[in-house]
């Protein structure tokens, strides 16, 4: 962003993803200010940037007449009272050297990082509170990540396991889902939960795993991050149709497994963040259908969609329904890019 064209890249990010979904963006300290800055003009002052924003607000007027449906068919779910029950970054008082990755475990590696890779399946995803997931939005999705909801009481277990029962989606836990009961942890309400029975590790290991089985070959060696916690959690074997995934790294105990339960998929993964391509695989094997034959970006709704590329090269965008570029082009269900890293395109349906 220390040049022209970077940017107008982090703008056309922004904008394209406001025109994408639908939503709405604020761009402040647009022109003139009362008392100015130093450069005497505000942040979007410049010619280049303004006639970019002026592209993307027309775009932005034939909006409403767009199809708002979602057509996402993954979720990532984040619960905002699981906080309560991790540690952050005050605990680490007096810091040794400096750094999220250190103050905040889980907010930075299950929450942060692992939002950063969601990103990059390279398909629609939905970002939901729990209670926002209802027994037909389980239906409707083929892959629901479930990254930090590790603060559950009995009711809500049984409300996840009633919602999930015959759905056929794939959901994938993390670390300790459940595990934290009104005044308890309750590894019972954990294993009912997902599915799996597990062993409490109580000794610190390395939050790292090293990826086994079906995965060897996909690229990805290990996943997690090398500093030592506890407690950790290992999927015990000998239930029927447990399919183990992957190993902690200092043990031969699964830290990442699959199995089928009441009609539908239970996947733990002991350790985050799980890496884009990792995700990428996981959301074939549900049956999620990859946009992008990259791991882009990509926003979407029935009536428009993004894509931001992540690597330079050539890649197929292919799309449900056909759309046409928004600044030109003829619609299609399938377009072949050729993009640049950074590069930002829109598409546009035709509108009621």
């Amino acid at each position: 962003n220390d040049t022209i064209e970077g940017t107008l890249r982090i703008l056309r990010r922004d904008l394209a993803q406001m025109a994408a979904t639908g939503t709405g963006g604020w761009l402040f300290d647009f022109g003139h200010l009362d008392p100015p800055y130093k450069a005497g003009r505000g942040w979007y002052d410049d010619g280049p940037m303004i006639r970019e924003i002026r592209r993307w607000a027309d775009l932005g007027r034939r909006r409403p007449g767009l199809d708002l449906s979602p057509v996402a068919e993954i979720a990532a779910v984040y619960d905002a009272p699981s906080f309560a029950a991790t540690r952050h970054w005050k605990a680490e008082q007096p810091w040794e050297g400096y750094g999220v990755s250190i103050m905040d475990f889980f907010n930075h590696w299950f929450c942060t990082s692992q939002c950063r890779a969601i990103h990059r399946i390279g398909a629609p995803v939905d970002f939901l509170y729990p209670f926002d997931l209802g027994t037909s939005d389980a239906g409707r999705y083929r892959l629901i990540l479930v990254p930090n909801l590790f603060r559950m009481d009995p009711a809500e277990a049984r409300r996840w396991r009633d919602l999930l029962r015959g759905s056929g989606v794939t959901v994938v836990w993390y670390y300790a889902p459940g595990y934290v009961a009104p005044g308890r942890l309750d590894l019972g309400q954990m294993e009912d939960l997902t599915g799996f029975r597990f062993e409490v590790l109580t000794e610190p290991g390395p939050m790292s795993v090293r990826v086994t089985g079906p995965l060897e070959g996909t690229g990805i060696e290990t996943l997690g991050v090398k500093k030592e916690y506890f407690p950790r959690f290992a999927v015990l074997p000998g239930d029927p149709g447990v399919e183990t995934l992957g190993l902690w790294v200092d043990r031969d105990d699964a830290a990442l497994a699959a199995r089928k339960v009441e009609g539908w998929t239970s996947v733990y993964a002991g350790a985050g963040p799980l890496p884009a391509e990792l995700l990428r695989v996981l959301a074939a094997r549900a049956g999620v259908r990859l946009w992008s034959t990259k791991p882009d970006v990509v926003r979407a709704t029935k009536g428009a969609a993004m894509i931001i590329a992540t690597s330079e090269g050539e890649r197929t965008l292919v799309l449900p329904e056909p759309l046409a570029p928004a600044f030109g082009g003829q619609a299609s269900l399938e377009h072949r890019l050729d993009m640049e890293f950074g590069d930002v395109l829109a598409f546009i349906g035709h509108g009621k």
